[in-house]
């Protein structure tokens, strides 16, 4: 068999750690009662919920059956990876369920508990991707076939809506290499929707993070402070 590239997945991770890693400072960020900055945060929010949501679920139904079927995987890391699934779910619908309620009136008191679960989601989060990323990518790139793996690309980006394609290529981008952004670019993103990122795309992910970001500390406004671990810190344009 052929051995399946997941570097692509690693990419998608560093979005969903960045961000969730950066929503509780958003969160926090906004002033009692500034119910635009609120709202700003709440969209963002709740786009990279239904990402995480739909990232697992895409796994849950193309990944795992093939892997357990396929591969020598311990049971018990297939058990944990499926139990830190249950969890981060559990937490993703809790801040769902608590974000209107912020959005609609910005009150101190909601934003803190708001902060303090994805706070919480984030390091789950964390702890999950560190463990998929070391013992089951390997075996993803060893058992899971090219054309498989790629079924489950397409369908990650054909759950995005359309509009909001271009902005999340973005996010993508952001803490890639220069090797990484090539190969990304030409191995996942058509010619045409490549033209339209850097006609428009790239303008419109840099205004909506500038405004995202803007309560945040001036170290974490720049793509270069999320550099990933071992990697040389380099200037970057998503």
């Amino acid at each position: 068999m052929t051995i399946t590239d997941t570097r692509d997945m690693v990419l998608v991770h560093r979005v969903f750690r960045r961000e969730f890693g950066l929503l509780p400072l958003m969160v926090r960020g906004v002033a009692d009662g500034d119910t635009t900055s609120a709202s700003r945060v709440f969209r963002h929010a709740t786009e990279m919920i239904e990402a995480l949501h739909h990232h697992h679920q895409n796994e849950d139904e193309l990944l795992w059956p093939r892997l357990l079927q396929r591969a020598p995987l311990d049971g018990a890391m297939a058990e944990r990876m499926q139990a830190q699934h249950n969890v981060i779910g559990e937490l993703l619908a809790r801040a769902e369920a608590a974000l209107p309620a912020w959005q609609r009136t910005a009150r101190a008191g909601d934003r803190d508990a708001l902060a303090g679960d994805l706070g919480e989601l984030h390091a789950r989060l964390e702890e999950h991707l560190d463990e998929e990323e070391q013992h089951v990518l390997p075996v993803v790139g060893q058992t899971i076939t090219p054309t498989e793996w790629d079924e489950l690309a397409e369908r990650g980006f054909a759950a995005m809506p359309k509009r909001r394609a271009l902005v999340f290529l973005g996010h993508i981008l952001e803490s890639a290499s220069p090797d990484e952004r090539s190969r990304f670019l030409l191995k996942r993103v058509p010619p045409p929707v490549r033209l339209l990122y850097r006609l428009i795309g790239r303008r419109a992910f840099t205004h909506e993070t500038a405004a995202l970001r803007a309560a945040l500390p001036h170290s974490m406004k720049t793509p270069a402070s999320f550099t990933p671990p071992g990697q040389k810190t380099e200037k970057r344009t998503p």
